[in-house]
């Protein structure tokens, strides 16, 4: 076993539901809206944090084939976004 393997092993050991940030800033990342210097700090952690690109790339995964077997793409309301971004990021944790 290489010296990576045992590090990827006790990092999914050590966090093993991924880091409380990366669940944080997720949908403004995945949507591209998060400022630059912080995209880049995320995507530094996520080479160093397979727990947590494997998360990323779930959800981006999930994302995929919901627009691929889901119902015609309709705009969401501004406002409705406001809101819902609004609520996200009031309630981290919730699961």
């Amino acid at each position: 076993m290489s010296m990576k393997q045992i590090t990827d092993f006790l990092k999914g050991i050590l966090r093993p539901h991924g880091c409380g940030k990366t669940k944080q800033l997720l949908f403004e990342y995945v949507e591209g809206e998060l400022p630059a210097e912080t995209e880049a700090r995320l995507a530094k952690h996520l080479g160093n944090c397979p727990p947590c690109l494997k998360y990323v790339e779930s959800y981006r995964h999930t994302i995929e084939v919901t627009h691929h077997h889901g119902l015609p793409e309709e705009p969401m309301p501004d406002a409705l976004k406001q809101k819902l971004c609004e609520f996200i990021r009031q309630n981290p944790d919730l699961k």
